[in-house]
């Protein structure tokens, strides 16, 4: 039997996806999601959240639209706080991808859940705000 993923299913797809890769493995894990797929979970469910973990400087000059501003250094002191809901779906970026992986790996220590990577918004083909747009 073949499952045709439609839109409407993605973001429970990722979803599912995480829950089994996270309890096949005894290692921190996360999953590294494109850009177009980030935007469809972003369209797709309104808990899911998008964070830069750049710097402030970073953030100002270039963003992508909706994001909340949690710097990678500030993520264990404040992360709670903004999302405290621990299932809440999670797309990290900041500039190529680095800080991102950083901050998800933390993220699952934490014990969040649905963590995922988007990597660098230099790879961004969409919309952008900021002071350089």
């Amino acid at each position: 039997m073949i499952i045709k993923i439609t839109k409407k299913f993605l973001p429970l797809t990722l979803a599912v996806f995480l829950l089994i890769f996270a309890s096949c493995s005894k290692r921190i894990s996360f999953i590294k999601i494109t850009p177009k797929d980030a935007l469809d979970l972003l369209k797709g469910d309104k808990k899911a959240v998008l964070i830069d973990v750049r710097t402030e400087e970073e953030y100002r000059l270039i963003r992508i639209p909706g994001s909340l501003l949690i710097p990678d250094y500030e993520i264990r002191e404040k992360f709670e706080k903004a999302v405290p809901d621990k299932n809440t779906p999670i797309i990290l970026y900041c500039t190529d991808g680095t800080r991102s992986a950083n901050a998800a790996k933390i993220l699952v220590e934490m014990g969040y859940t649905k963590v995922f990577d988007l990597g660098g918004i230099l790879d961004w083909p969409y919309d952008t705000d900021g002071e350089d747009v």
